[in-house]
């Protein structure tokens, strides 16, 4: 008897784990819809002279921190793509610049790129303050 109970239980396991595995939840029509892959952003690289240039820099980092602090991550990335596109017009043309220079305006880009990456608000207001005093210099020589 103690056989057939043992039998019994394995038939039983058997039987419910077939049974629960037929209950699964299947949805079926398209999943493309419900992607939730990042849509992709096409940015121009803005011309302008270098002042133009980190003008629009400054212009766009001083709101990054309000859509940061506000959630409105979708409009800090957007401004983002528009910092990194305006840094790489910039680039060439502060190529002679020395390279303690160069790197600290490196960071300060970094800095606007931590601010929405790790959503940092502060780091973006740094950046804007930061990068004004650091390009006094340059624009008054150039």
């Amino acid at each position: 008897m103690r056989r057939n109970n043992r039998s019994s239980l394995a038939a039983l396991a058997v039987v419910a784990a077939l049974g629960l595995g037929a209950c699964a939840t299947t949805i079926e029509g398209d999943t493309a819809a419900t992607s939730t892959a990042p849509a992709s952003t096409t940015t121009t690289i803005p011309r302008g002279t270098v002042a133009e240039l980190f003008g629009s820099i400054l212009g766009i980092g001083a709101s990054l921190g309000n859509d940061i602090a506000s959630g409105e991550m979708a409009t800090a990335r957007a401004k983002l793509a528009d910092i990194r596109a305006t840094w790489q017009a910039i680039t060439p043309q502060i190529a002679d610049l020395g390279s303690d220079q160069a790197d600290d305006l490196r960071r300060l880009i970094g800095l606007y790129e931590t601010a929405v990456e790790r959503k940092r608000p502060a780091d973006a207001d740094k950046a804007t303050r930061f990068l004004q005093l650091a390009i006094e210099p340059l624009l008054a020589a150039g």
